[in-house]
């Protein structure tokens, strides 16, 4: 079942994501990943990833995410806040998946 993880992150940027990304992702997309979308407004950044499994997203977490926080120096700070769920409902085009 598909599941969704959203983060609110005050006083990081899109630069910030795309640093971490970078380091975490490169030219090799995660496996499970279905959709990432990631911006900032209002001095946070706000990022929506939906992964085909919680166990994808764990192991992604695990194995690439937290090694490029250390790695960069940017992570997510003690006032960041998450929102996590499974769904059996993914649109991309208007038409439920």
């Amino acid at each position: 079942m598909p599941y969704v993880h959203v983060a609110h992150t005050p006083g990081q940027s899109l630069a910030d994501y795309r640093a971490v990304a970078a380091e975490a992702v490169g030219d090799d997309p995660p496996q499970g990943l279905l959709v990432s979308i990631a911006g900032d407004a209002d001095g946070a950044l706000h990022t929506v990833d939906v992964w085909d499994s919680q166990a994808s997203a764990d192991r992604f977490a695990a194995e690439r995410l937290f090694p490029a926080f250390q790695k960069t120096g940017r992570g997510p700070g003690a006032e960041a806040t998450y929102v996590v769920f499974e769904t059996d409902q993914v649109s991309l085009d208007g038409g439920a998946r």
